[in-house]
């Protein structure tokens, strides 16, 4: 049980400091985007035109620290978990599967996995077949 709640507490950490930080590097910093012409290069320039990649980074800031902050990571991995699957759609469609590229997916995916399992209790209501309207 100990051993449990420390490597809980790890994920958090991590997963929420890894949020944090890559989304306040897209909010304030100028990335280096992809030159236009290929597919990768016109859809991060599109993204980042409109800017779709700064709403993104702004719901991974407040997604990290939901996470990081112990009541609300469940919240916190509604908001980060539609993200990794953007991330990993991403890496599958442009194919940037290179161990490089591809291990930083693999390891926000295991620690939302051990979040998710951890704290399945409070998604218990998704998985309900008799869903009433609390009206």
């Amino acid at each position: 049980m100990r051993v449990m709640k420390i490597l809980v507490l790890v994920c958090r950490v991590l997963l929420g400091l890894g949020f944090v930080f890559f989304g306040c590097t897209g909010l304030f910093m100028h990335p280096q985007l992809p030159p236009r012409g290929t597919p990768m290069g016109d859809f991060a320039n599109i993204l980042h035109d409109v800017s779709w990649s700064q709403v993104v980074s702004a719901l991974q800031v407040v997604g990290g620290l939901l996470v990081l902050f112990g009541g609300t990571v469940p919240f916190g991995l509604c908001i980060l978990c539609p993200i990794t699957v953007n991330i990993w759609l991403f890496h599958i469609l442009f194919h940037a599967t290179a161990p490089a590229f591809i291990i930083a997916p693999i390891l926000v995916t295991l620690l939302e996995i051990v979040l998710l399992y951890a704290y399945r209790g409070s998604f218990a209501g998704i998985w309900t077949t008799k869903a009433r309207p609390t009206v």
